[in-house]
């Protein structure tokens, strides 16, 4: 008879990895791969993802809050979880605290030349042991040359 009644039971679904991972950066309703329903059993089960989640969330409103005192605010509550990836992250953001203030600050930043050092040094590695510096140059040159022509 419990056996009976445990069937009854509606079943939690699979919920797949990346679906929770697109919770990180999207709203729950612009993942089309994961319901409300589910997200719900997903968090009953797992009451620190809902932790994080939260956590993750707050400290987007910081970044783009333009009050780099809200910082302090963050790391203080995120500071309370045992987590040590977590843990890392924040003594990472309390090493340079002033560049993470700023951050928040200042409208600018460097990405724009973060990306192309990256895509150069992508460029280099996938070239390693090959030719020269001219090459290199070359290669470089004709790769922002197709991206403009084709974007």
């Amino acid at each position: 008879m419990q056996e009976q009644e445990e069937l009854k039971k509606p079943q939690s679904e699979f919920i797949q990895r990346k679906s929770l991972c697109q919770l990180i950066y999207k709203k729950l309703e612009d993942v089309a791969t994961i319901t409300a329903e589910q997200y719900g059993q997903a968090l009953e089960k797992y009451p620190r993802l809902g932790q994080l989640y939260t956590l993750v969330k707050e400290f987007h409103t910081v970044m783009f809050s333009q009050k780099p005192e809200k910082l302090d605010t963050w790391i203080k509550s995120a500071q309370k979880y045992d987590i040590p990836e977590l843990q890392s992250f924040i003594e990472g953001i309390c090493n340079d605290k002033e560049a993470a203030q700023n951050g928040i600050s200042y409208s600018y930043n460097n990405g724009l030349a973060e990306g192309s050092v990256n895509k150069i040094k992508v460029i280099k590695r996938i070239m390693y042991g090959r030719n020269s510096f001219v090459l290199l140059k070359a290669k470089v040159f004709f790769h922002e040359l197709f991206y403009a022509e084709f974007n």
